[in-house]
């Protein structure tokens, strides 16, 4: 059977390959872009392309005309804007406005796509979608999306059938580059040769999931996702130092790995600033960002595993289609 599906962020890294799959089973996907131009636009005879902002109730309620589902992938994510206010703007307010609408025309189920930052750093034991954050919301990103996920819980009680999914960092082959797509930069740059910079301790540990995975997520959580539940969409929990180690087996690189102290990381914070600030380029990394490096992220998905029916592809596997992808892509 066709459905007809609305797709937001579909020029990002997931909503990219998440629109692709889709369309390729023979759905009719609509897609919500502020630049109808974009080079990331995924193109498909399956796929309508519809100019607009998840900001403007009009270019909404046009792009979501006759849809039965809706996948909200749209946000803005990164360390820092010139403009905080465009965080809420976008990641709440723009959420707001597609659950609005949704329910107002008679959607019948709404995925919602956060992240694991939402969750925030762990100590010791893998934290689960209920576990309550132990560190404070300090940054727009983190804050906004605690937010959006609160407003897709309210939707829930109004009567529209909602889902929250929180993928951890995402890897893999992609159809374009993107500077959000951190995992794949760091590796390539591994592969290649390069001096690799990691956070010192190298035992510190963060989950990683395969693109594959999460977009399969995203689907079944839509089909069989209850409503006003959150899944976590994980991989496999691991070091820095083994994460590089495996890679570097693989790849067979010669590349160096440096551990760099957090007080160093602080310094260049500071010199981004500075540099902000004199000739007004964004910076990289701020001092609110430099907590969300030094912390264990462990994350299970083990509740996806159980209720959604969700793989988690073997690390070693997942890596070596990455390393082959970077390869070919970047003629490594």
């Amino acid at each position: 059977m066709i459905i007809k599906i609305l797709i937001t962020g579909a020029t990002g890294y997931v909503g990219h390959r998440l629109a692709l799959t889709l369309a390729e089973r023979k759905n009719e996907i609509h897609i919500l872009v502020r630049n109808p131009n974009s080079d990331n636009i995924p193109s498909h005879k399956n796929i309508r392309v519809f100019s607009g902002d998840i900001t403007d109730k009009q270019s909404i309620t046009t792009a979501i005309n006759g849809c039965e589902q809706v996948y909200h992938i749209a946000a803005i994510v990164k360390p820092f804007d010139k403009d905080p206010s465009l965080f809420h703007k976008v990641n709440v307010e723009g959420t707001r406005n597609l659950l609005a609408i949704a329910l107002e025309t008679g959607v019948k189920k709404f995925v919602f796509t956060s992240s694991c930052s939402v969750i925030g750093s762990t100590i010791k034991e893998a934290m689960c979608e209920n576990d309550t954050r132990i560190t404070p919301l300090d940054n727009e990103y983190d804050t906004t999306k605690f937010l959006a996920e609160n407003l897709v819980k309210e939707y829930s009680y109004k009567g529209l059938f909602t889902v929250i999914v929180s993928p951890s960092k995402v890897f893999g082959p992609s159809g374009f580059e993107t500077k959000i797509i951190s995992v794949n930069t760091i590796i390539n740059k591994f592969i290649k040769g390069e001096f690799t910079f990691i956070p010192k301790p190298s035992k510190l540990v963060a989950n990683y999931c395969f693109i594959d995975d999460v977009v399969e997520g995203h689907i079944l959580a839509m089909s069989k996702g209850s409503s006003g539940e959150k899944y976590i969409l994980g991989g496999e929990n691991i070091s820095f130092e083994e994460l590089f180690n495996t890679i570097r087996t693989l790849s067979g690189t010669k590349a160096r790995l440096i551990e760099v102290p957090k007080i160093f990381v602080k310094v260049w914070a500071i010199l981004q600033w500075i540099q902000y600030k004199t000739i007004h380029k964004e910076p990289f990394i701020t001092d609110k960002s430099i907590q969300q490096i030094f912390c264990n992220k462990i994350f299970s998905s083990e509740k996806a595993t159980r209720e959604l029916g969700y793989n988690i592809t073997p690390l070693e596997d997942s890596l070596k289609q990455t390393i082959h992808f970077l390869k070919n892509q970047y003629h490594v």
